[in-house]
């Protein structure tokens, strides 16, 4: 294991599992090869039906740094990761999927950057695919209508260089944030069960005025590829509308409008083509939305109080272009997901 120090306090690293039994002891064995040793690792399993839970219990066993909470539900990813929050005691909160895995020296560029750098919330390292060559993402480009996309996503990594820089959105494969501010936020919003996490908490620690970086001197490589299907549709759009609910003032909603509309019509567009299914998870997202008009109401409320930036200094560093390539890539993308879903109550709120 890597001795390397680091600069001040420790970290914990939270890795959310769901059925991870192909992936995620490399992932485990990567982070425990590749972290100092004075980094603490809470697994969240999110009631796998596999044979991760076993994997998990051996690790737990082998490992004294490792903590397991097995879940008697599938949360979802924040719901995970709030569920461990509690449990972790250092400065910096790092939150992981488990089809990610770290190169040499991951950590400590994050770190650095984040103790030299107290404006900054939260950094993502560069994640490549798993060839380690191709981008996944340098953080997000969060558009001003919600929607975020990953950035350089399929460029070469010497398409970034090593220096960081700062971006809209963070991507919530990997990164790490100050444990401080995601208490502040009560959390990441687990309402809205899986996808759009990780924007809707990069949109709610910019609208309290840090901000966020990709380090690319440290990378991670994911297990990833680009695709959609109805559901996963359905939980991205009823997740993007509940947050511009949340976290947009009614005056900006209004002078937004026009980019809301263009965003809309896309999306019943792509609907549209890719059939009967992901039309009606678009039309579902809106029921939703309204289902949940009270636990909307309590997030507005929250980000009212937290708010340090207006919504125009917010979205000035916004993106008002789409990213056609992954765009096009999406439409002409007919694999069926990986991992089926296991969908929550809908009923619970």
């Amino acid at each position: 294991m890597n001795q390397r120090p680091l600069l001040s306090g420790a970290v914990t690293l939270i890795v959310v599992n769901y059925n991870g039994e192909d992936v995620l002891e490399q992932c485990l064995n990567s982070l425990l090869e590749s972290t100092p040793s004075n980094v603490d690792f809470i697994i969240v399993d999110n009631s796998s039906n596999d044979q991760s839970r076993a994997l998990l219990k051996t690790f737990e066993q082998s490992h004294p740094k490792i903590q397991v909470i097995y879940n008697l539900e599938n949360l979802g990813y924040a719901g995970a990761v709030n569920r461990a929050l509690p449990l972790c005691v250092h400065q910096y909160v790092g939150i992981f999927n488990m089809d990610v895995t770290v190169e040499p020296d991951w950590l400590y560029p994050l770190i650095q950057f984040l103790d030299d750098h107290p404006h900054v919330a939260a950094v993502n390292p560069l994640i490549t695919l798993e060839d380690g060559e191709m981008i996944n993402a340098a953080g997000q480009d969060v558009h001003v209508s919600g929607l975020g996309f990953n950035h350089g996503l399929g460029k070469s990594r010497n398409w970034v260089g090593l220096e960081p820089f700062p971006i809209s959105g963070l991507q919530g494969a990997a990164f790490i944030i100050r444990k401080s501010l995601l208490e502040k936020t009560h959390g990441m919003d687990d309402s809205g069960f899986l996808y759009h996490e990780d924007v809707n908490l990069s949109w709610l620690l910019r609208l309290m005025g840090h901000d966020l970086y990709c380090v690319p001197e440290s990378a991670v490589r994911h297990d990833y590829f680009l695709s959609m299907h109805a559901e996963k549709l359905y939980l991205l759009e009823r997740n993007r509308l509940a947050m511009l609910f949340s976290y947009l003032e009614s005056r900006t909603r209004i002078w937004l409008f026009p980019f809301l509309i263009l965003t809309e019509t896309f999306l019943w567009s792509y609907a549209l083509l890719k059939g009967p299914s992901f039309l009606r998870a678009k039309a579902r997202s809106y029921t939703w939305t309204r289902k949940i008009r009270k636990t909307l109401n309590q997030r507005k409320a929250l980000a009212q109080n937290l708010r340090v930036r207006s919504d125009r200094e917010l979205l000035k560093d916004f993106t008002l272009g789409y990213p056609l390539r992954q765009l096009l890539s999406l439409a002409r993308e007919t694999s069926p997901p990986r991992k089926p879903l296991v969908m929550e109550d809908t009923q619970r709120h």
